[in-house]
């Protein structure tokens, strides 16, 4: 079959780089641009390749070139435009008229230089321990750049307006985390960070007044030290945890600890409270509306186990942080 330039130019560019192996990496304007790593380049770490899938248009930033379905496959297999429109002649890609198509995300994607034995020093790992983060595909809005022992000057002088030892808290689990969001330009960011059970990483920083926390990848509790019939004290956040072993200065930290991450991750404290049937719960939550109603339906759900609110340890402040935090000021 031979096609005029007008048939070929029709051919949809996604359909080419899909049977290129070619797939995007996030969506962006609404899901009419979708953003790949460069088939033409191979060492587009930051994906730089975009689709416009309404216009049938591509363009590589990194070269400064763009076109149609003929110009890419051109630039992407060293042809002519005549050689590339008779490659498509042959390759049965055309279906008539073009009609917009929406590839599928490639999720599971998180970029890195560094290598897995240099980004944890924490000998203190998720009981699904995944140190290659594969459970991150849920969210395909970010990259990683690196995940390694917090050493960020700003950083640290956080943890010491917290009142939280860099040593204890990097003992369990702290981490610092680069990454650079999607859509958003100058979007490279650092902040403090901590893994979960799911492999996801959940992290913490804060910018003049604001606070910011969220999580890369699927959100989860993070468990420590986790043992049949053990203690299990249970905090909101792991700058609680990490602040209420710094105030009693506890270096190495015999019981087992749940971070919940999210109070609407009860659910997961009771699957853990079925699974270990510790000796005792002790619940550190914080002391707002959320926080005295979740540890309520805890004390009410938990029937066999004995459940301690410890709350009371930093009454009149929202937090054992806080408590700690203002004790310094």
């Amino acid at each position: 079959m031979s096609l005029t330039w007008q048939e070929a130019h029709n051919i949809s560019i996604v359909r080419y780089l899909s049977m290129q192996g070619c797939f995007p990496v996030y969506s962006s304007s609404g899901g009419k641009e979708y953003h790949y790593h460069s088939p033409i380049r191979g060492n587009d770490s930051t994906p730089s390749f975009h689709l416009n899938v309404l216009k049938n248009k591509w363009h590589d930033k990194g070269l400064g070139i763009g076109g149609d379905v003929i110009d890419l496959v051109a630039e992407h297999q060293s042809f002519s435009r005549s050689k590339a429109c008779h490659w498509l002649s042959r390759s049965g890609l055309y279906s008539g008229d073009y009609v917009p198509e929406y590839p599928a995300i490639q999720r599971g994607k998180y970029y890195s230089d560094k290598k897995s034995d240099e980004r944890i020093s924490s000998s203190i790992k998720p009981i699904n321990d995944n140190l290659e983060y594969a459970k991150l595909e849920e969210d395909n809005s970010f990259i990683i750049d690196s995940i390694q022992p917090v050493n960020h000057p700003i950083l640290l002088q956080y943890l010491a307006y917290r009142g939280i030892s860099v040593d204890i808290a990097k003992k369990y689990g702290l981490l610092e985390i680069n990454y650079q969001i999607f859509n958003l330009p100058e979007s490279q960011f650092f902040a403090l960070a901590w893994l979960n059970d799911s492999g996801g990483c959940e992290f913490n920083s804060k910018q003049g007044q604001k606070s910011f926390k969220g999580c890369l990848g699927i959100k989860d509790i993070t468990s420590i030290n986790l043992a049949k019939g053990r203690k299990i004290a249970v905090f909101e956040s792991a700058t609680d945890f990490w602040a209420y072993l710094s105030y009693y200065k506890i270096n190495e930290y015999q019981s087992s600890a749940v971070i919940l991450n999210s109070i609407s991750l009860r659910g997961k404290l009771m699957d853990v409270v079925e699974q270990y049937q510790p000796e005792c719960l002790y619940l550190f939550l914080d002391n707002d509306i959320e926080g005295c109603k979740t540890t309520e339906l805890i004390m009410d759900e938990v029937q066999n186990i004995p459940v301690k609110n410890k709350s009371h340890l930093y009454e009149n402040h929202k937090d054992f942080n806080e408590m700690i935090q203002k004790s310094l000021t």
